[in-house]
């Protein structure tokens, strides 16, 4: 019976490294996950403030464009047209970085899913942003907004 006794407890003298160093693996790894969710919770919370704050700013003169028809749209003087092209011009970089970061895992689906509703609502409303939309994306435009796809962003209803 001592004899059991001591060889367990020689065993255990013997595991206690690899134990210990189990645990501590385990530890270090939880703690990791635990801080790259922060990470992650903090860069998605960045880029909701960045990105809601960026469109905010926007919000009213998209509005206003977005109600345009397009013969009210060709009544308005070029000067006018440019200054709310680029509202529009706005509203599509915003929408590409949206989508980007969503491609890339910092925005989550159910957000991404918002916004996207968002950002189609608008575009099926107005065939003025649809027109200009169409003219960024000739000759391969829409590269530029790092997207595949002219329609990775906008779908028409």
């Amino acid at each position: 019976m001592k004899e059991n006794i001591l060889f367990y407890i020689g065993l255990l003298k013997d595991l206690a490294p690899l134990i210990i160093s189990l645990v501590a693996i385990w530890l270090t790894s939880r703690y990791q996950k635990h801080t790259k969710k922060l990470a992650n919770d903090k860069m998605m919370k960045e880029l909701f403030t960045e990105f809601n704050q960026r469109y905010d700013i926007i919000n009213n003169k998209l509005d206003e464009v977005s109600k345009l028809t397009l013969e009210q749209w060709s009544e308005l003087s070029p000067k006018e047209q440019l200054e709310k092209e680029g509202v529009i011009i706005d509203f599509f970089n915003i929408c590409a970085e949206e989508y980007h970061w969503h491609k890339e895992g910092r925005i989550n689906g159910n957000i991404w899913a918002s916004w996207h509703k968002g950002m189609n609502d608008i575009y099926n409303r107005s065939k003025v942003i649809q027109n200009i939309w169409d003219e960024e994306c000739k000759n391969e435009g829409y590269k530029s907004y790092y997207i595949s796809n002219k329609s990775d962003i906008f779908k028409n209803a």
